[in-house]
């Protein structure tokens, strides 16, 4: 039997971790079955922007006996869309589904594409491991929906192998030292009671580490949803990262919740080079009585000033996170939150749309705040009680232009005028948003001087 293992990532320079955990739990399920050696499997990768026709091709030449299929918010409809071609093209192949996307509405899936044979939910080692060894074919009075078997993640095999490495160099490279989430905020999947945390020891990350890092890749990005949930257990990782790797070339990515930095912390990083770290901070709100409602909870000025200590160090590159669409948030609010983190002098900041994720708590409460998201993935915000489609659609414009603007660092001094003339960041990019609307500029351009032109002309404006 051949498996082939299917991901379709956001971009070329991503990777997809999955297929290589997948890939290790079959090839032990097949070393069960009566003939290990006549069991293959295989990889492909492919991104969002390629042609459908051109994956169902390549998928079809491999001539697969089973196809497995990561399916992720990113990729759902793509995926959706070619099953069918598949199914013509690979009418004897088994086509299984497994992924976020798919363990929530495992049902409704399978309504939509009849053509899928099997859905996996929840973690999909223990699944592909029981079905590479029963040769991928179950009992139809099974039903097409598989629950994963749990699996023991601390003791889980490295995924990646030397052969992995030449066609990984210079791509974002995943990595998993944790799986779940101590906190429960209702938008993300992670706070669901099935997603209880569990580490990796010190010792395992940083062998594993040895082997990753020695691959080359551009960044290495940590996937644990917050990484310093166990401080002591973060900050050792980080001062060993630092002593070993200060001149690796590579960059090292960590989801980082700022209330749980303490002076340590900043003593650890003080040290690090500028360039090896890059932190992913999400604020979402600044907002106490929201914090509440999502369950986010928190204390917002205990992560201001954790923040502040750690851009004051300057040597970890800050990426702060907002949410629109918040229950009760309205303009007022979420400009109170974007004033806030402006401030804080971050190197990025991104204002993203709230999704309503399947399997959510927040999606399952989404009527009690007027919540109406798209149909299909992303599942984006269309409106709340406190913003209409209108303000939704003039914060995108927002969001547009604080990455191409506030994001690049080269307009601060412009932009510090504009903040001055309008009377506080979030004025003036709304402001700004308008003018650019008024005027026909595309906020989207990367043009830096076609950028500094509407600058200095939405200034004069004003003036």
């Amino acid at each position: 039997m051949k498996l082939l293992l299917v991901g379709v990532n956001a971009r070329w320079t991503h990777s997809n971790l999955a297929l290589r955990c997948l890939r290790g739990a079959a090839e032990a399920g097949f070393s069960r079955s009566a003939d290990p050696a006549s069991h293959s499997v295989e990889l492909r990768e492919y991104e969002i922007n390629q042609g459908r026709l051109s994956i169902v091709r390549d998928i079809a030449a491999a001539a697969p006996d089973a196809v497995a299929i990561s399916v992720y918010i990113w990729n759902s409809s793509l995926v959706a869309s070619i099953l069918p071609d598949l199914r013509a093209l690979l009418p004897r192949a088994r086509l299984v589904v497994g992924g976020p996307e798919v363990s929530y509405r495992a049902e409704a899936w399978l309504e939509r594409c009849p053509d899928t044979d099997l859905v996996v939910t929840g973690p999909g080692e223990g699944a592909v491991e029981d079905l590479a060894a029963a040769g991928f074919s179950r009992d139809p009075g099974t039903g097409r929906i598989l629950a994963g078997r749990p699996v023991d993640f601390p003791s889980s095999p490295f995924p990646y192998r030397d052969t992995d490495w030449p066609g990984l160099a210079g791509r974002y490279l995943y990595y998993e030292s944790s799986r779940g989430c101590p906190f429960s905020c209702s938008y993300c999947l992670s706070s669901r009671s099935d997603q209880a945390q569990v580490f990796k020891d010190v010792a395992t990350v940083m062998d594993e580490l040895s082997a990753v890092v020695a691959g080359g890749p551009f960044l290495v990005k940590f996937v644990d949803r917050s990484f310093n949930a166990d401080p002591a257990r973060a900050r050792e990782l980080w001062r060993l990262i630092i002593l070993r790797w200060a001149d690796a070339g590579c960059r090292f990515h960590f989801e980082v919740h700022p209330g749980l930095l303490s002076g340590p912390d900043y003593a650890v990083l003080a040290n690090a080079p500028a360039g090896l770290f890059q932190f992913e901070l999400g604020v979402q709100t600044v907002h106490g009585a929201t914090r509440s409602i999502i369950r986010r909870g928190g204390d917002w000025e205990r992560e201001r000033t954790a923040i502040r200590a750690l851009a004051g160090l300057g040597t970890v590159h800050l990426h702060l996170d907002l949410i629109a669409g918040l229950p009760g948030e309205g303009m007022a609010e979420l400009g109170a939150s974007f004033d806030e983190a402006i401030a804080l002098g971050a190197d990025h900041l991104q204002l993203g749309f709230l999704k309503g994720l399947p399997g959510t708590e927040l999606r399952e409460r989404a009527a009690g705040f007027g919540a109406v998201f798209q149909a299909d993935p992303p599942y984006e915000v269309l409106r709340t009680d406190a913003l209409d489609s209108g303000e939704l659609s003039l914060l995108s414009g927002i969001a547009t232009l604080v990455d191409g603007l506030a994001n690049r660092q080269e307009f601060r001094e412009t932009l510090a005028r504009a903040y001055a003339t309008a009377g506080s960041p979030f004025a003036a990019f709304r402001s700004m948003a308008g003018y650019c609307g008024l005027a026909g500029f595309d906020a989207r351009t990367r043009d830096r001087a076609k950028l500094a032109a509407m600058l200095e002309g939405f200034l004069s404006g004003r003036a």
